[in-house]
């Protein structure tokens, strides 16, 4: 795998940490379901790293919802824009609505701290599907230049 592809899948597993701390966040699951304004900011530690988060809907764009994140790690900063349609709004919902209920009943906590502690978690993997699609999603960072 090269630099730049491996840089690129870390801000991407950084970015769904970021989204696994708001799959409790019901505020977050209506507002992405309905496709309206939202805004959240925040700090998570992964890997050692403070990874500082700005997520925000900034509704429809056509028949797309705009979901844009903006990270920064390490003095690089990475925003990453995702125009999902009603039916991947709904899975993504579905997951994180499914993932809150079990933990609900679960004595774990959820693992923040590490790139192989999130890889597993349902979220990773919903949202992976579509940050790594460059038709869905695109990403942008200051490094890469």
């Amino acid at each position: 795998m090269t630099m730049k592809k491996y840089f690129i899948l870390t801000i991407f597993i950084i970015i769904c940490t970021t989204l696994i701390a708001l799959a409790d966040d019901v505020r977050f699951i209506n507002a992405l379901k309905s496709c309206s304004s939202y805004s959240e900011s925040g700090v998570v530690n992964t890997e050692g790293l403070n990874v500082t988060s700005n997520k925000k809907i900034l509704g429809w764009e056509g028949d797309k919802c705009v979901y844009q994140e903006k990270v920064n790690f390490s003095g690089i900063d990475s925003c990453i824009t995702c125009k999902l349609s009603k039916s991947q709004i709904k899975e993504l919902t579905s997951v994180m609505e499914a993932y809150n209920l079990v933990q609900q009943y679960s004595k774990e906590d959820i693992d923040t701290s590490s790139i192989s502690g999130v890889q597993n978690n349902p979220i990773v993997k919903a949202w992976n599907k579509y940050l790594q699609d460059s038709s869905v999603c695109t990403v942008s960072t200051n490094q890469l230049k």
